[in-house]
């Protein structure tokens, strides 16, 4: 569905809505006064519609912890669940205010994936909360703020303390 919204700059008021092709003049006051009922539903819905549109644009949605997920494809074999065997291969960079920094390693190249029991502390907690809900087959980037990553931690010279991080995940197997 598109909607289209033509907002005059010197009253700021809303002058037209547009539906698939379809021009309501909300200036002609015989129309406002009219269907003022209808007008304002449909109104609300143009809105609704435009804010959701908006929020979802990038594709990414807020987790715990501050962390931001993406589903990049939805996998088809079992949910993954705390208490769960997940086996992933990952991509990780350093994260630049949201863009990409650094690579600093690709199981995919080195042919390792990597197994650890869901909700414990044995990885960082991005991964913990970043698996859950995930299918088997599925693809997942995680914007992981330093807090959910290593923290206050410096891990030897590739990752400073307090740094962000992207990672790609591909969750290859679950056992339960």
């Amino acid at each position: 569905m598109r909607a289209l919204l033509a907002i005059s700059p010197t009253s700021e008021s809303i002058h037209s809505i547009e539906f698939e092709g379809a021009k309501m003049n909300l200036a002609n006051p015989e129309l406002r006064t009219s269907n003022r009922f209808f007008h304002t539903v449909l109104m609300a819905l143009a809105l609704i519609f435009l804010i959701g549109a908006t929020a979802q644009a990038d594709g990414l949605r807020d987790a715990e912890g501050g962390m931001r997920i993406q589903d990049m494809q939805t996998g088809t074999g079992l949910v993954a669940a705390e208490g769960m065997i997940a086996t992933i291969r990952f991509t990780a960079w350093l994260d630049k205010q949201g863009v990409r920094g650094k690579e600093l390693y690709n199981s995919r190249n080195s042919g390792e994936q990597v197994s650890f029991v869901i909700g414990t502390d044995k990885v960082m907690p991005a991964w913990n909360e970043g698996v859950l809900g995930m299918r088997v087959g599925g693809t997942r980037k995680l914007l992981v703020p330093s807090e959910m990553a290593y923290g206050q931690r410096a891990i030897d010279d590739v990752i400073p303390a307090d740094t962000s991080m992207q990672f790609i995940i591909e969750l290859v197997r679950l056992e339960k």
